[in-house]
């Protein structure tokens, strides 16, 4: 889960197919688009998922995310799709990225700890202890 929820980027593009069980974005040529289109439409230019397994002939991918020529993306539950190797343009193997990750979470710590003060303030917190108006002396009248 944590892993989830790190930030990741894409390694640049590459023609040797990564190892089993990586996760990938394989780019798609022309050819491609026509091979797979009927399976995962007819304008995907990237498809994003866990590489199953690969032959000389065709790559298997367990598919996250589909991305479209004109930028739309499709999430996908893992349904497991071949794409024949003349249709592949590169493969790009995703990393987890340590700096991208240490931003977020700063950024994220220090978002709460804001939100937290706010929340404080409209509440109607004055910054005193006690809560009793700020009375010090003689507070007790008899």
């Amino acid at each position: 889960m944590a892993t989830q929820l790190a930030c990741h980027s894409y390694l640049p593009p590459q023609e040797m197919v990564p190892v089993s069980g990586k996760e990938v974005a394989v780019q798609l040529n022309d050819r491609g688009r026509s091979l797979v289109g009927d399976r995962l439409g007819e304008s995907v230019m990237q498809v994003e998922g866990r590489l199953i397994g690969s032959t000389d002939s065709e790559v298997t991918l367990s598919v996250s995310r589909t991305v479209m020529l004109q930028g739309s993306s499709a999430i996908w539950a893992g349904e497991s799709v071949a794409i024949p190797r003349e249709g592949v343009r590169s493969f790009r193997l995703r990393e987890f990225s340590r700096g991208r990750t240490a931003i977020f979470s700063v950024a994220l710590v220090a978002g709460i700890a804001i939100l937290g003060g706010l929340i404080s303030l409209v509440a109607g917190g004055n910054g005193r202890p006690g809560g009793d108006g700020g009375c010090t002396v003689n507070c007790n009248p008899q």
